[in-house]
Protein backbone atom coordinates (compact mmCIF):
# COMPACT_ATOMS: atom_id res chain seq x y z
CA UNK A 1 0.00 0.00 0.00
CA UNK A 2 1.36 3.44 -0.96
CA UNK A 3 0.43 6.76 0.65
CA UNK A 4 0.84 10.02 -1.16
CA UNK A 5 -0.43 13.52 -0.62
CA UNK A 6 -0.60 16.00 -3.46
CA UNK A 7 -1.14 19.77 -3.69
CA UNK A 8 -1.09 22.22 -6.62
CA UNK A 9 -0.26 25.90 -6.08
CA UNK A 10 -2.29 27.99 -8.54
CA UNK A 11 -1.53 31.58 -9.50
CA UNK A 12 -3.30 33.67 -12.13
CA UNK A 13 -2.17 36.21 -14.71
CA UNK A 14 -5.28 38.28 -15.41
CA UNK A 15 -6.17 40.15 -18.58
CA UNK A 16 -8.92 42.59 -17.67
CA UNK A 17 -10.28 46.04 -18.57
CA UNK A 18 -9.39 46.94 -14.96
CA UNK A 19 -5.59 46.98 -15.00
CA UNK A 20 -5.48 47.35 -11.19
CA UNK A 21 -7.30 44.06 -10.63
CA UNK A 22 -5.37 41.21 -9.09
CA UNK A 23 -5.77 37.76 -7.61
CA UNK A 24 -4.52 36.15 -4.43
CA UNK A 25 -4.30 32.39 -3.90
CA UNK A 26 -6.25 31.64 -0.73
CA UNK A 27 -5.54 27.90 -0.83
CA UNK A 28 -3.89 25.40 -3.17
CA UNK A 29 -5.73 22.63 -4.96
CA UNK A 30 -5.22 19.70 -2.59
CA UNK A 31 -5.93 16.08 -3.55
CA UNK A 32 -5.54 15.02 0.09
CA UNK A 33 -3.86 11.79 1.13
CA UNK A 34 -4.40 8.94 -1.31
CA UNK A 35 -3.84 5.19 -1.11
CA UNK A 36 -2.98 3.29 -4.31
CA UNK A 37 -2.72 -0.44 -3.44
CA UNK A 38 -1.58 -1.44 -6.93
CA UNK A 39 -0.89 0.38 -10.15
CA UNK A 40 -2.17 -2.06 -12.76
CA UNK A 41 -5.06 0.06 -14.09
CA UNK A 42 -5.77 3.72 -14.74
CA UNK A 43 -7.37 5.30 -11.68
CA UNK A 44 -8.36 8.86 -10.84
CA UNK A 45 -9.42 11.24 -8.12
CA UNK A 46 -11.64 14.16 -9.12
CA UNK A 47 -11.93 17.22 -6.87
CA UNK A 48 -14.82 19.35 -8.14
CA UNK A 49 -14.93 23.13 -7.76
CA UNK A 50 -17.75 22.71 -5.21
CA UNK A 51 -15.58 20.38 -3.09
CA UNK A 52 -17.23 17.08 -4.07
CA UNK A 53 -14.74 14.22 -4.49
CA UNK A 54 -15.10 11.21 -6.80
CA UNK A 55 -12.75 8.29 -7.36
CA UNK A 56 -12.53 5.82 -10.22
CA UNK A 57 -10.52 2.61 -10.19
CA UNK A 58 -8.03 1.38 -7.63
CA UNK A 59 -7.41 4.58 -5.64
CA UNK A 60 -8.74 5.51 -2.21
CA UNK A 61 -8.99 8.80 -0.34
CA UNK A 62 -7.57 8.50 3.17
CA UNK A 63 -7.73 12.24 3.88
CA UNK A 64 -10.02 14.50 1.80
CA UNK A 65 -8.62 17.28 -0.34
CA UNK A 66 -10.18 20.56 -1.46
CA UNK A 67 -10.34 22.79 -4.54
CA UNK A 68 -8.02 25.73 -5.09
CA UNK A 69 -9.42 29.09 -4.06
CA UNK A 70 -8.47 32.38 -5.73
CA UNK A 71 -9.65 35.76 -4.49
CA UNK A 72 -10.19 38.33 -7.25
CA UNK A 73 -9.77 41.93 -6.04
CA UNK A 74 -10.43 45.52 -7.11
CA UNK A 75 -13.38 45.02 -9.46
CA UNK A 76 -16.62 47.04 -9.47
CA UNK A 77 -19.06 45.95 -6.74
CA UNK A 78 -22.00 43.67 -7.63
CA UNK A 79 -20.67 42.94 -11.12
CA UNK A 80 -20.70 39.63 -12.98
CA UNK A 81 -17.19 38.63 -14.04
CA UNK A 82 -16.94 36.23 -16.99
CA UNK A 83 -13.76 34.20 -16.78
CA UNK A 84 -12.18 32.45 -19.77
CA UNK A 85 -8.91 30.56 -20.03
CA UNK A 86 -6.44 32.27 -22.39
CA UNK A 87 -4.21 29.23 -22.95
CA UNK A 88 -4.13 25.57 -21.88
CA UNK A 89 -2.86 24.90 -18.37
CA UNK A 90 0.41 23.02 -17.95
CA UNK A 91 0.90 21.42 -14.54
CA UNK A 92 4.50 20.53 -13.70
CA UNK A 93 5.00 18.22 -10.75
CA UNK A 94 7.65 16.34 -8.89
CA UNK A 95 7.46 12.55 -8.91
CA UNK A 96 9.68 11.67 -5.95
CA UNK A 97 12.53 10.64 -8.24
CA UNK A 98 12.69 8.18 -11.11
CA UNK A 99 11.66 5.23 -8.94
CA UNK A 100 8.05 6.43 -8.69
CA UNK A 101 5.29 5.75 -11.21
CA UNK A 102 3.99 8.63 -13.34
CA UNK A 103 0.63 10.37 -13.12
CA UNK A 104 -1.16 13.29 -14.76
CA UNK A 105 -2.91 16.28 -13.19
CA UNK A 106 -5.55 18.45 -14.89
CA UNK A 107 -7.45 21.47 -13.63
CA UNK A 108 -11.27 21.41 -13.83
CA UNK A 109 -14.02 23.99 -13.88
CA UNK A 110 -12.39 26.74 -15.91
CA UNK A 111 -14.75 26.84 -18.88
CA UNK A 112 -17.74 29.19 -18.98
CA UNK A 113 -17.11 30.34 -15.44
CA UNK A 114 -18.68 33.46 -14.02
CA UNK A 115 -18.84 34.96 -10.53
CA UNK A 116 -20.45 38.06 -9.03
CA UNK A 117 -18.40 40.48 -6.97
CA UNK A 118 -19.43 41.46 -3.45
CA UNK A 119 -19.83 44.94 -1.87
CA UNK A 120 -16.04 45.36 -1.92
CA UNK A 121 -15.51 44.32 -5.56
CA UNK A 122 -14.11 40.94 -4.56
CA UNK A 123 -15.06 37.44 -5.72
CA UNK A 124 -13.88 33.95 -4.87
CA UNK A 125 -13.13 31.45 -7.64
CA UNK A 126 -12.85 27.74 -6.87
CA UNK A 127 -10.87 25.46 -9.19
CA UNK A 128 -11.00 21.68 -9.06
CA UNK A 129 -8.71 19.10 -10.56
CA UNK A 130 -8.26 15.49 -11.63
CA UNK A 131 -5.30 13.28 -10.73
CA UNK A 132 -4.94 10.31 -13.11
CA UNK A 133 -2.60 7.38 -12.49
CA UNK A 134 -0.82 5.66 -15.35
CA UNK A 135 -0.57 1.85 -15.27
CA UNK A 136 3.00 0.80 -14.63
CA UNK A 137 5.11 -1.92 -13.10
CA UNK A 138 6.43 0.82 -10.79
CA UNK A 139 4.67 1.75 -7.56
CA UNK A 140 4.15 5.26 -6.24
CA UNK A 141 6.71 6.28 -3.67
CA UNK A 142 5.29 7.32 -0.31
CA UNK A 143 5.59 11.05 0.25
CA UNK A 144 4.32 14.52 -0.48
CA UNK A 145 3.91 15.54 -4.12
CA UNK A 146 3.40 19.08 -5.30
CA UNK A 147 2.94 21.20 -8.41
CA UNK A 148 2.75 24.78 -9.43
CA UNK A 149 0.84 26.23 -12.32
CA UNK A 150 0.10 29.66 -13.72
CA UNK A 151 -3.30 30.39 -15.19
CA UNK A 152 -3.72 33.00 -17.88
CA UNK A 153 -7.32 34.13 -17.72
CA UNK A 154 -9.36 36.88 -19.29
CA UNK A 155 -12.03 38.59 -17.21
CA UNK A 156 -14.78 40.60 -18.88
CA UNK A 157 -17.57 42.53 -17.25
Amino acid sequence: MRLLSYAVAVSALIYSPNYLAKSIEQQSLDFGTLVIPSNTNTSSVIIKADGDINTLGNIYVLEKGRPAELLLLDYPAHTELKITLVRPVQVQHNTQGSSSAEFEVRLNGLSNMSVITDDFGEAKVFIGGTLITKPSSKNYSDGDYSSTTNLEISIDY
